[in-house]
């Protein structure tokens, strides 16, 4: 599911789909399972496909977010996905501070406190501090584009590949983000 970079470490994105023996998939919240459009939350295309599909399989789904707890329970209501999920973890108790400053997705906690094995676990999330959390903790990852990318369908994970190609995406805005950092 993920290749190995030039130092050994995971290739964090680098997948596109989801290995048959899965027996956990976090998911981020913003930009990832939903999406502006105007002034409420809307479900990301073929995310409803996804989840009774995974559900379906008996696969545990949990959100895991940055956002704020409230604000992630709220734009999930707006969305219609409100009850699809074993847990819904926002912050503070997602976070915590990395060594560098940075604050990183607590991958950890969740693995722990469902006890699923490392690597039967996928995170998929949209951002390279989403891929940060995940090469921290050895968690596979999916890296999804954001919502600008409308051609998009989370319907496209279920039985892979997709087309899109997020490991080459990742990589490209990771450079973009470190190059922004002061």
């Amino acid at each position: 599911m993920t290749t190995a970079d030039a130092d050994g470490g995971f290739q964090f994105g680098g997948g596109t789909i989801i290995p048959s023996d899965v027996s956990l998939l976090i998911l981020d919240c913003f930009e990832t399972l939903v999406e502006m459009a105007g002034r409420s939350y809307v479900a990301r295309r073929g995310i409803a496909d996804f989840i009774v599909y995974f559900q379906q399989l008996g696969v545990p789904m949990i959100v895991l977010s940055d956002g704020d707890q409230a604000a992630v329970e709220a734009a999930l209501g707006q969305a219609g996905l409100t009850g699809r999920f074993l847990a819904v973890i926002g912050a503070p108790l997602s976070l915590r501070q990395h060594e560098d400053g940075r604050v990183l997705k607590r991958l950890d906690t969740v693995v722990k406190r469902f006890a699923a094995p490392i690597e039967q676990v996928v995170f998929i999330g949209d951002s390279p501090l989403d891929g940060l959390a995940a090469r921290q903790h050895a968690v596979p990852f999916i890296r999804v584009p954001r919502s600008e990318d409308q051609t998009f369908t989370f319907a496209s994970l279920i039985k892979g590949p997709s087309r899109y190609r997020s490991g080459e995406f990742s990589q490209v805005f990771l450079e973009r983000y470190l190059k922004r950092r002061p």
